[in-house]
C-alpha cells in the first residue's frame, strides 16, 4: 500500500526520547525493544484497524523530536487528521513543550484532532514519583477540548485504546459528513420543489 491508500493521516509528535518510536513500534509491529534509536527525519508505516466492522487504514508518521529536526517535522503536518502529542509522565519539561507542538500544528492543520498522550507509565511505582500530575493534564486537556491518554509501550497499556479512539472519532466524523450531505440534498430538493410550484402558478 502507498500513502494514497490511507484513510487517516496520524502524526506522532513530542520531544526526543518521550517514546514516540516505541508507541509506533508497539502499534505497527506489536513489538517493544529498549534499544530504539532516536528518529532522524520521519518514519512511516500503514496499519489497518477494524472499527464498527469497517476496515480503516492509518498512515502513521513518527516524527523526530530533536530541535534540529523540528522544521522537518512541520513539513509533514499538512492534511493530518489526528496527532498524538506525547510527553513523558516522568519528565515535566516534555509536558511543558506540548503547548509548542499544539501551536505549530494548528498553524498548518487547524482541524487536526489532538490526543494528549502520557508515556512510560510503567516507570511509576507510586503517585509521588510522578512528575506530571494527573490534575494538571486534565486541566490542560479540558482547556483545549481534547482527549488524554496514558500509555506504556513496554507493557502495551493504553496503546490499542488510543488508536481505537482515533479510529472511532474518524468514523463519527465521516458519518456526520454524510448526514450533513444528506441534509443539504433534502434542502436543495425542497428549494427546487418550491420553485416548481411557483412556476406553475
Amino acid at each position: 500500500m502507498s500513502e494514497t491508500d490511507i484513510d487517516l493521516k496520524v502524526l506522532l509528535l513530542g520531544n526526543a526520547y518521550v517514546g514516540k518510536s516505541s508507541i509506533f513500534e508497539r502499534f505497527v509491529n506489536e513489538n517493544y525493544t529498549n534499544s530504539i534509536e532516536a528518529t532522524i527525519g520521519v518514519a512511516f508505516a500503514i496499519k489497518g484497524i477494524e472499527i464498527e466492522e469497517k476496515q480503516i487504514y492509518l498512515g502513521i508518521w513518527d516524527t523526530a523530536g530533536e530541535e534540529k529536526f523540528e522544521s522537518v517535522a512541520v513539513s509533514y503536518y499538512r492534511n493530518a487528521k489526528a496527532a498524538i502529542l506525547c510527553y513523558d509522565v516522568n519528565d515535566r519539561r516534555t509536558f511543558d513543550k506540548i503547548k509548542y507542538w499544539v501551536s505549530e500544528l494548528k498553524k498548518i492543520s487547524p482541524d487536526c484532532k489532538i490526543y494528549l498522550t502520557g508515556t512510560k507509565i510503567d516507570l511509576i511505582k507510586d503517585k509521588t514519583e510522578r512528575k506530571v500530575p494527573v490534575d494538571l493534564v486534565q486541566k490542560f486537556s479540558k482547556s483545549l477540548g481534547i482527549k488524554s491518554f496514558e500509555t506504556s509501550a513496554k507493557t502495551g497499556i493504553g496503546i490499542a485504546e488510543l488508536f481505537e479512539q482515533i479510529g472511532k472519532d474518524y468514523i463519527m466524523d465521516y458519518k456526520k459528513e454524510d448526514e450533513d450531505l444528506d441534509s443539504n440534498e433534502v434542502d436543495l430538493n425542497d428549494f427546487q420543489m418550491e420553485n416548481t410550484k411557483k412556476g406553475c402558478c
